[in-house]
């Protein structure tokens, strides 16, 4: 007649356990490390391509080639942001890969494949192409504007260095109770929107506002190398 009228019993022990599963488990972990290698690999990869196919060809002589050629300045510029941007990409996407195979093979008990949804996926791929279109049109208006490769490597390790500080504050930033405001705060907002999304929370709140400021930033940035480029004393050589 107990065990009938009180089937529920209470031992007075409680246990701790993980309810998440292992894909959200993998997701956290991944959300706290892949934001931060992507961003900072992405910033140190565009350097050295930003800084040969600007100030590099004005020392040696072929950009004025190329400006005989049937080309508006802005077609110019977007040739070699889209090359800019297409071997900085390759060169990230092989290092993730590599990070990832790694991971599979030395931690594959630890860290298992993370459950996001496609979704997901593709608000990833539109962040990193966010970040990146950002990244390299401010490198290529920086290099452009300096008068020497020598110069443009001074000017541009330092903004490389820089871009730690808010990868760092990312880190620290609770996503559960986080306020809206960090979403439209440049670069921030898309590092924010990178660990979110692999721990596959899509907000929508947060993602139109990660979206439009970044949208709104990139544009801001094509525009000032765009500007730079269309200055005779800038893209003509010095020599």
């Amino acid at each position: 007649a107990d065990s009938t009228l009180n089937p529920l019993r209470w031992d007075g022990v409680i246990s701790d356990a993980d309810v998440a599963t292992k894909g959200e488990q993998a997701g956290m972990l991944l959300s706290l490390f892949i934001p931060f290698v992507l961003a900072l690999w992405t910033a140190s990869a565009a350097v050295q391509p930003a800084i040969d196919m600007t100030v590099g060809e004005r020392e040696r002589g072929t950009l004025e080639a190329l400006l005989s050629l049937p080309l508006s300045r802005s077609e110019l510029l977007m040739g070699k942001w889209l090359a800019v941007v297409t071997i900085t990409g390759v060169g990230v996407a092989l290092q993730v890969a590599g990070l990832l195979f790694g991971i599979a093979f030395l931690a594959e008990d630890l860290v298992n494949v993370p459950s996001i949804s496609i979704g997901s996926v593709l608000l990833l791929t539109l962040a990193v192409g966010l970040y990146g279109t950002m990244i390299v049109a401010l490198y290529l208006a920086l290099a452009m504007r300096s008068k020497s490769v020598k110069e443009a490597g001074t000017v541009l390790t330092p903004i490389t260095l820089a871009m730690i500080v808010p990868i760092l504050l990312t880190q620290f930033i609770n996503l559960d109770d986080v306020e809206s405001f960090w979403f439209a705060i440049p670069f921030v907002n898309v590092l924010l929107a990178l660990r979110e999304l692999l721990l596959n929370r899509v907000i929508l709140e947060h993602v139109i506002i990660w979206i439009s400021v970044s949208i709104f930033v990139s544009f801001l940035t094509i525009r000032y190398a765009a500007k730079q480029f269309s200055r005779e004393d800038i893209v003509t050589s010095r020599s």
